[in-house]
């Protein structure tokens, strides 16, 4: 059983493996690499034992999650619901200001077009690096 905990681990399992493939018989020294049949045994076993378990843990994770969720919205009606899910529609989004918040004054403008502008953004990060140096 710790061999097995040890290879679903995936912890050191390669030396495990190679002691087993060595293993000859009962009350005999160890010969390389003379039981390569085992090889097939621990691929697959950590295919089937790590990947397959692994799968199988994250479902019931997920299972549990939709549970806590569903009873989270236990006793709400679709209204409260429907509102619930504006409420964090409107927390979340973010207004575009470089097309709403377009100054009517001309130099402002500019001045506000220069400071939005992709080519400024760099030109105060070369100055911060240098900064930096």
């Amino acid at each position: 059983m710790e061999t097995l905990y040890v290879v679903s681990s995936l912890e050191g399992w390669p030396d495990v493996m190679i002691q087993t493939i060595d293993m000859v018989d009962f009350d005999k020294g160890p010969l390389k690499e003379y039981s390569t049949g085992f090889y097939w045994y621990y691929i697959i076993f950590i295919f089937i034992g790590s990947f397959f378990f692994l799968n199988f843990f994250i479902g019931v994770l997920f299972l549990k999650f939709n549970q806590a969720q569903k009873e989270d919205r236990k006793g709400f009606t679709d209204k409260d619901l429907g509102w619930m899910d504006i409420q964090k529609l409107i927390l979340t989004t973010e207004p575009d200001y470089e097309t709403t918040n377009v100054p009517q004054n001309k130099y402002i403008k500019e001045f506000h077009d220069l400071v939005t502008s992709p080519q400024f953004e760099k030109f105060i990060m070369t100055c911060i690096v240098l900064n930096i140096v």
